[in-house]
């Protein structure tokens, strides 16, 4: 199997409101602020939710319509937790919709914010990361990691034209590049392999 890459050149930090901004709780689809995550690739999608009025709303769910990697529909359902962050487990490059199901309000009608996780993921399945190169002068350190550990990390010192041979190292669940800083580096790996094939 051939590599591809992927270039990460900002911050990959978290924007808890990239896709809804903070509204009202609901049954139906909720309004989206943008549709893809500020870096080239994927990310998991996070919901935030919010008590109003002392007592909890019921929930329900928040089922996320998007695109992966592989350009395949995927739907992934959430369920929101009180007063916290919940993190769904698909990697979205594109979202469609947003849509609450299964809410009903309480004391008074609570809040949630849709945004994204930090962390560029690369490719959003198992695969092998071939090398990474260091393209600006490293001003934090970059981490590169899989689904269950750090592969590596590229310390905050590394010079401009570094290049790290890893010579096809297996990753599992997705390849994921976070940085705090607007770094600027390339991860050569395999493709995101798709859910589903055509027959």
């Amino acid at each position: 199997m051939g590599y591809t890459f992927t270039n990460t050149a900002a911050t990959t930090a978290a924007v808890a409101n990239r896709y809804v901004t903070s509204t009202n709780m609901k049954v139906g689809a909720y309004t989206l602020a943008n549709t893809t995550p500020v870096w080239a690739g994927a990310a998991l999608v996070t919901v935030t939710h919010t008590e109003v009025g002392g007592g909890v709303d019921t929930l329900g769910t928040i089922v996320v319509v998007g695109v992966d990697l592989s350009g395949q529909t995927r739907t992934d359902t959430i369920t929101p937790v009180n007063g916290t962050v919940a993190t769904g487990t698909i990697p979205f490059r594109t979202i469609t919709s947003i849509t609450g199901v299964g809410w009903v309000i309480g004391t008074g009608n609570d809040t949630i914010v849709v945004g994204v996780a930090a962390g560029n993921i690369a490719c959003g399945s198992q695969g092998q990361l071939a090398g990474v190169l260091v393209n600006n002068s490293v001003a934090a350190t970059i981490v590169i990691s899989d689904a269950s550990r750090t592969i590596m990390t590229v310390p905050a010192s590394a010079a401009a034209g570094t290049y790290y041979t890893l010579g096809g190292v297996d990753f599992g669940g997705y390849l994921k590049v976070a940085t705090t800083n607007t770094n600027d580096v390339t991860v050569f790996h395999t493709a995101t392999l798709p859910t589903t094939y055509a027959t």
